[in-house]
């Protein structure tokens, strides 16, 4: 069974490889989504705002927090130096949900006969990644009570915020999908499909 969901325009044409057709097409779910490593960013984030605000307007004088003002050049030195960590920490908190929004509603996702590709259309111009099937040895899927969920092609689902320095890359997602599950199922008898020897895969179901 083909699902495909109506793109304003042909997106993955320019990516296809001779007699590679497309089976789905979707796009994520605009809403802010809450992750797992979000209850644990969320509160960070909010720490780290707080803490860089308070810092900020101590250290320049406007807020009368210490018991002696600072002179003139530390002022300066802490509005220089507040600044980015205050910035930063405005990001983390909601600014990174605006980003989120404005990325999703550049992306687009895809499944053909051969691979899972994704298409977005950012700050930088046109980027596509894909995963291919064929020796593709995992799929992934961690799907809410409500069918929006995220699929992850070549290994485990992981959130895009992860802690630490040794975290391998991240397989290409697609991240926030309506009906996750069916496009799950899709997924796996394309994967299946790939990987059956020629001699053997006869006329194709799609």
């Amino acid at each position: 069974m083909q699902m495909i969901t109506p793109l304003p325009f042909d997106v993955f044409s320019s990516e296809l490889s001779p007699g590679e057709t497309v089976q789905w097409t979707g796009r994520p779910n605009a809403a802010v989504i809450l992750h797992k490593e979000d209850w644990g960013t969320i509160p960070f984030s909010l720490l780290w705002g707080g803490f860089a605000i308070f810092w900020l307007l101590g250290a320049s004088g406007i807020g009368n927090f210490w018991t002696s003002r600072p002179d003139k050049t530390f002022q300066w030195f802490g509005v220089i130096w507040g600044t980015p960590f205050v910035l930063m920490g405005q990001y983390m908190i909601w600014g990174r949900f605006v980003y989120n929004y404005w990325k999703k509603q550049r992306t687009y996702y895809g499944l053909t006969t051969r691979r899972a590709l994704i298409v977005v259309n950012g700050f930088r111009g046109r980027t596509a990644s894909s995963a291919y099937f064929e020796n593709m040895t995992i799929i992934d899927k961690s799907v809410r009570h409500d069918g929006i969920g995220s699929i992850s092609f070549g290994g485990p689902v992981s959130g895009e915020w992860r802690w630490g320095r040794n975290n391998p890359p991240r397989p290409p997602t697609f991240d926030d999908i309506d009906s996750a599950d069916s496009v799950y199922q899709i997924a796996a008898r394309l994967r299946e499909q790939a990987q059956k020897p020629t001699s053997s895969r006869g006329p194709s179901a799609w």
